[in-house]
């Protein structure tokens, strides 16, 4: 690799503009140029929960052509309880019709171009009828008069289906998870076709024991924990010996759920399908847990408050989001360190809870979806799709947690420009290794030496196990001051190599490893950190090495042999500050951090590749240092696909690119060592005021339901709820709004800025009979010059909005549409769901639209 602190990579320019706008130039692009192929791997998974598996092949053919359409390329079968008054279409959970049915889906799947995946269950988690008493899910309790341990197995299968309820399984037991891949052994066997991958969802056993636990804890620590029971479960007056005893404990647990989920994933491969696993919510070492899997797989509920102009929160219909960037890269972190180039897809159960029912909108979506891309999610699943029979009334068969991302909702019809969106970001993401520099040792150690409770389940909407620890605090201060890092665990530092100057591990490389201040460690763990030191590798270790080892069996002697370790501990650096020693080994920050922006990084060959994302409150134009060597950039808009080269120039001894991203906007950028030709992206500047335009709008609705509106016109845009007709109140679907104006002309004005203004919810605009531009995330703008004449001009802007009016009137008419057996339906904090009292949403084109005249500085 060139050095960093050659100039001659760079373009020198020395043009100094002046640039207010941040949307690419589409006339000036390389359009069709997108960078890679997309495939069905790119393009985004949907959650496909299955009601009473009550399949019909005219139906199936429906849902699936339909989420085909829309750009879906993984559907995800999870059967759950059905639709009332269709009980005698269930169809028997793994009977020889269910597999009947399996068969067909995978056929009609495989003919599309589409992918399935499927639980290895119904509902969630694993379990289900007949299972045996020492496989069930068990929590163990000591009676605190007779000091025994008495055992219950209460959790049951949540949102099962038909011919799948009964018991959760115990996720500690191999002897549980061996029984029951029997049955699916016996209902798969012989299949012409199967699904692309087995699922696992996140840990929500509720157990703490199995009838292996006194045999394995005895056999991996070295000592009986009958004997110490009391310091367990019960008052242990000695704190330490009790934080330690549980540590043993925790340890053991943590062990037995990761074989667990070893041996379901090594039963899957072996019969030719990948594993998907979220391991959050369990008990043991995360970053072991998700690795085990083929797609480590992370959540995120409820959606975070942006300060992007023009976002809506909407507190009454919003869940308040347990969004932690942490925890999703905890995910990644698994992929990245663990499994090789090309087979770290890491992805999401996206959207969930995002918005009360059909009041989340597609540029919401995008952020979301942004937020996953940055913390190295690259596979994203929508949370998600309910499959319906055809003949089921509208909205049809539904999900009480689902975002709605299907045909029913109004939404979907400007849907796949999203999933285009998706998938030209998941085309670069997927690709190469990621170029991230430090390695975040977690030491788990201090978390489970505590003498309170029991396990510690590491649950993704509860932050606190790592927002409370060190390694919490020093993420944060990575991630804001531009440092690409993964965590490591002691599990995943047995497999670290160092060579050629680089810590080599089996999905990357990395400069430096950074241990986060602790009290605790294993000696075998210090003894390999220090091992790689003397080799040459960069090892920091923050403010003083551990003082002590965790837990209780062979104390003594772990105590001495981590004495002897420090004593060989010549060549790690002990640093009082983290970031200075970081700068000291020779890692550099991305300081595009400094401006509120945020990035993930990728290297693809010669080139390094960034997804950015602004989404601050303002709009960011200007010059920009990166941390890795380039001769030329380019930007890649995921939005429209085209491509445009940047300006670069040097200054002193780095290298620096221009660059305009308004707030709320995503590119891609690529950083190559060798010139690429491209299009090159204009400097702009604004040449007038904007121009509004006047006239009198037509508005006509011409799809949705229930029923299409009167066309009507008008002079000020305002919502359509507000139009004469009354059924406007309660519609769902698209209006076109068409005006007739004349354009001024500005003298100096190369191009012309359209801003929409306030749209509700998506738009599609065509000038002058031209496809103009597909806007439905913020901001709500782009180049239109190119379709713009002399005089007399037509716009027509189809605008979408939500389906919310039409459940709210549904409510209000007491229309008996919540058809659902369990769940049925629920509000987002889990209370008595009721649309009636709901107020109408803002729907239609709200304005103000505007043209601003914008100068080209060539």
């Amino acid at each position: 690799m060139s050095s960093y602190k050659s100039s001659s990579v760079c373009v020198i320019m020395s043009l100094m503009v002046l640039c207010g706008w941040c949307c690419g130039v589409r006339a000036q692009a390389d359009k069709g140029s997108w960078p890679f192929e997309i495939t069905v791997l790119h393009r985004p998974g949907v959650y496909w929960w299955c009601p009473g598996s009550a399949w019909d092949a005219e139906s199936i053919d429906w849902n699936l052509e339909n989420l085909k359409a829309g750009g879906i390329g993984t559907a995800h079968i999870i059967p759950i309880y059905g639709a009332k008054g269709c009980e005698e279409r269930y169809i028997t959970y793994l009977s020889e019709k269910w597999i009947e049915s399996l068969q067909y889906i995978l056929k009609k799947a495989e003919s599309l171009g589409m992918q399935i995946d499927m639980t290895t269950g119904t509902g969630w988690c694993f379990g289900g009828p007949d299972l045996a008493q020492e496989h069930k899910d068990t929590i163990a309790r000591m009676d605190e008069k007779t000091g025994k341990l008495s055992f219950s197995a209460r959790r049951m299968v949540k949102r099962a289906a038909p011919g799948g309820s009964g018991n959760m399984l115990n996720p500690f037991s191999q002897g549980a998870i061996t029984a029951y891949l029997e049955r699916f052994d016996k209902a798969l066997e012989g299949l012409e076709h199967l699904p692309r991958a087995q699922y696992h969802d996140s840990f929500e056993y509720m157990g703490n024991w199995c009838s292996e636990m006194p045999v394995e804890f005895a056999k991996r620590r070295g000592y009986d924990l009958n004997d110490h029971l009391q310091s367990l479960f019960g008052k242990d007056e000695d704190k330490d010996r009790s934080s330690r005893v549980k540590y043993d404990y925790r340890l053991t647990a943590a062990e037995l759920h990761r074989e667990f989920i070893e041996t379901w994933s090594d039963w899957a491969r072996s019969r030719g399908m990948l594993t998907r696993n979220q391991a959050h919510g369990s008990p043991a070492n995360l970053l072991d847990v998700y690795a085990a899997a083929d797609i480590p797989e992370t959540e995120m509920f409820g959606s975070p408050e942006f300060a992007i102009p023009g976002f809506r929160y909407d507190e009454q219909f919003t869940r308040t989001s347990d969004c932690d960037p942490r925890i999703c890269r905890m995910a990644s972190s698994a992929a990245h360190v663990g499994h090789q180039p090309g087979k770290q897809l890491v992805s999401s159960e996206s959207c969930t809870w995002m918005r009360e029912h059909w009041h989340g909108n597609l540029g919401q979506m995008k952020l979301e979806m942004d937020l996953f891309f940055l913390s190295g999610v690259n596979h994203v699943f929508y949370h998600g799709s309910c499959y319906s029979s055809k003949d089921a009334p509208w909205p049809g068969w539904f999900f009480y947690a689902s975002t709605k991302a299907d045909w029913r909702n109004s939404i979907w019809r400007d849907m796949p420009f999203l999933n285009d969106y998706i998938a030209r970001c998941q085309s670069v993401l997927q690709a190469g290794e990621p170029a991230n520099d430090v390695l975040l040792y977690w030491p788990i150690h201090d978390l489970w030496m505590d003498s309170e409770g029991l396990l510690k389940n590491l649950i993704v909407h509860q932050n606190d196990w790592i927002n409370d620890q060190r390694i919490g605090e020093l993420a944060n201060l990575l991630d804001s001051k531009g440092y690409a890092f993964d965590f490591v665990s002691d599990r995943m530092l047995a497999k670290l190599r160092y060579q050629k100057g680089e810590l080599q591990s089996p999905g990357g490389t990395y400069k430096v490893i950074l241990v986060p201040q602790c009290t605790y460690m294993p000696a075998a763990t210090l003894k390999r950190l220090g091992g790689l030191a003397d080799q040459g590798a960069e090892i920091i270790f923050e403010e003083k090495l551990p003082a002590d080892v965790p837990g209780y069996g062979n104390l003594a002697q772990r105590r001495e042999l981590l004495s002897a370790e420090k004593e060989h501990l010549d060549k790690v650096v002990i640093a009082e500050d983290a970031l200075v020693a970081l700068s000291g080994a020779g890692v550099k920050r991305e300081k595009l951090t400094d401006h509120g922006l945020r990035y993930i990084r990728r290297r693809i060959k010669d080139s390094y590749w960034y997804f950015v994302a602004n989404h601050t409150g303002v709009d960011f134009n200007g010059w920009l240092e990166l941390a890795v060597p380039f001769a030329s950039v380019i930007l890649h808009d995921p939005m429209t696909g085209d491509s445009y080269s940047l300006p670069t120039k040097a200054k002193e001894q780095s290298c620096q690119l221009y660059i305009d991203i308004a707030a709320g906007e995503s590119f891609i950028l690529q950083a190559a060592q060798f010139p690429i030709k491209a299009k090159p992206r204009p400097l702009i500047k604004t040449a007038e005021k904007a121009f509004v335009p006047e006239g009198r709008w037509k508005v006509e609705f011409i799809e949705g339901g229930p029923e299409l509106p009167k066309a009507y016109s008008t002079e000020s845009l305002c919502c359509w709820t507000n139009a004469p007709d009354e059924k406007a109140k309660v519609f769902a679907g698209t209006a076109r709004y068409s005006l007739t104006f004349n354009l001024p002309q500005y003298a100096g004005a190369d191009e012309y800025m359209l801003d929409l203004g306030e749209v509700c919810e998506s738009a599609r605009v065509w000038i002058n009979g031209n496809k103009a531009a597909n806007l439905f995330a913020l901001p709500m703008r782009a180049f239109v010059g190119e379709y713009l004449k002399k005089g007399v001009n037509t716009i027509e802007i189809e605008v979408t909005n939500l389906s919310a009016n039409r459940i709210r009137d549904l409510e209000i008419r007491k229309v008996n549409w919540k058809i659902m057996h369990d769940a049925n339906i629920v509000t987002p904090a889990y209370k008595t769901f009721d649309g009636s009292k709901w107020p109408i949403q803002p729907s239609g084109l709200l304005g103000p639209v505007s043209f601003t005249p914008i100068e080209l500085l060539h």
